[in-house]
């Protein structure tokens, strides 16, 4: 659980040269900082590290085309400027959120801190990842699978048709959202050997107790931390590109 953090024990993740390339990428375009004064001054603003992710993303579809017209090589280097970029920025991003959360005597305070910023920190050995899977059902289908987090909850994907596996959806190439109480879907219509991104977010139910809010999110799950300010009240921004606490992006090939 978060609260089980110390405050000096609260890490930044850092990326992994080996991770992925889809999870590097991601990770690039995933920062958000622009607009909170805390982030004034880091080392690489959005701009800068949504181009590094953005030019990795393009090198690495070139080198997965058939024939490649990237090289390896180039891949490795557009790599290390994301992971070295991301390494720097999340040091800060750790960081700001230590002082802040130190000042506010709130672990919690860092947390989110680093979450909004669109970084994610280390969590005790005991958390667990939700299972979300999405495979080939049949001709035109996929069958997209979690694990439930909780009685009336509200699954929420995001899906898109790419050029192939590990390639990360542009906004204006998104479908309209699945959104579902079923934690296990099936979607038709799918075009033979397409290729598909989805991620899931979940919201969890506001408790019916006139004195309740909503159930604290544990940290494994991909939970939306919305806010509650009463009973069978949940508060969204108006400003956030996405109200919703996605997971990772995964691929499937419809048959």
């Amino acid at each position: 659980m978060a609260t089980e953090l110390n405050i000096n024990e609260l890490t930044v993740l850092r990326l992994n040269r080996k991770d992925k390339v889809s999870n590097i990428i991601e990770a690039a375009l995933g920062q958000n900082t622009t607009g909170n004064p805390l982030f004034t001054n880091i080392t690489y603003d959005d701009t800068e590290m949504h181009g590094f992710g953005t030019a990795l993303q393009t090198v690495h579809t070139k080198f997965n085309a058939k024939p490649p017209t990237a090289t390896k090589a180039e891949v490795t280097i557009a790599v290390d400027v994301v992971v070295d970029a991301h390494g720097i920025n999340g040091s800060e991003v750790q960081g700001i959120a230590r002082t802040q959360a130190k000042a506010a005597g709130n672990v919690n305070v860092g947390i989110n801190i680093i979450l909004k910023a669109g970084y994610f920190y280390k969590k005790p050995k005991s958390a667990m990842e939700n299972a979300f899977d999405a495979q080939p059902d049949g001709p035109n289908a996929v069958k997209i699978t979690t694990k439930a987090v909780a009685q009336r909850a509200v699954y929420i994907r995001d899906w898109a048709q790419v050029s192939g596996k590990n390639v990360i959806p542009l906004p204006g190439e998104m479908k309209e959202r699945l959104i579902s109480t079923e934690n296990d879907i099936r979607v038709e219509g799918l075009e033979t050997a397409g290729v598909y991104a989805f991620r899931e977010a979940t919201i969890l139910p506001i408790s019916r107790k006139s004195d309740s809010g909503t159930p604290t999110p544990q940290p494994e799950t991909k939970a939306t931390k919305s806010k509650a300010t009463k009973a069978h009240r949940r508060t969204f921004s108006a400003q956030a590109e996405t109200n919703y606490d996605f997971g990772p992006w995964i691929w499937a090939v419809s048959q």
